[in-house]
C-alpha cells in the first residue's frame, strides 16, 4: 500500500472490517440484528463480497481513527455475554445473505445457473442472477 502508484485489488478473507468508500445508493444495509458487540462490521463487508463487489486499495490515501471514549458494552464482561448469541446469528447471516446472492456462504463461489432449494415442497432454481420458482417463474424468496 504504502509504495503503491495506483489502484490494486485486494482479496477478501473472513472477518474482515476494513474502510470502505463506495455509493450508498449501490451497498446493502448492515443487518441491524447486529446489535450486541462482535462481527457488525465484519458481516456488513461479507455481504458487500456475497454481493461481487470488489476491493480496491486506493494509492497515496489513507484515513484516521481518532481515539475516542469506550461505548458502555466495550467491557470484556458485557461483551462476552452475548458472544454465543452473536456467533450463532453470525452463522445464520453468512447463509441468509450468501443463499440470498447466490454464492456457496463457505467458498465465497457464485453458484452455478441451475442450482436450487426445497422451500415448503417448491422447487426455488438459481437462475444465475435470481432465485425463481421453478413452478411459475417468479422471482421468489429462498429462505
Amino acid at each position: 500500500w504504502y509504495e503503491a502508484s495506483e489502484l490494486y485489488l485486494a482479496d477478501y478473507r473472513w472477518p474482515c472490517e476494513p474502510y470502505l468508500l463506495g455509493k450508498t445508493k449501490n451497498i446493502p444495509l448492515y443487518d441491524e440484528r447486529f446489535v450486541h458487540y462482535g462481527n457488525d462490521k465484519a458481516q456488513h463487508v461479507l455481504n458487500i463480497f456475497y454481493k461481487q463487489f470488489r476491493f480496491g486499495v486506493l494509492p497515496a490515501h489513507f484515513l484516521m481513527h481518532w481515539t475516542h471514549a469506550l461505548a458502555e458494552w466495550a467491557d470484556d464482561k458485557k461483551r462476552n455475554a452475548h458472544i454465543g448469541e452473536v456467533m450463532e446469528l453470525t452463522e445464520q447471516f453468512k447463509f441468509e445473505s450468501g443463499t440470498e446472492a447466490g454464492v456457496n456462504w463457505h467458498t465465497g463461489i457464485k453458484f452455478a445457473a441451475g442450482t436450487y432449494r426445497v422451500k415448503n415442497g417448491v422447487k426455488i432454481v438459481w437462475n444465475g442472477k435470481d432465485w425463481v420458482d421453478e413452478s411459475n417463474g417468479k422471482a421468489t424468496d429462498p429462505l
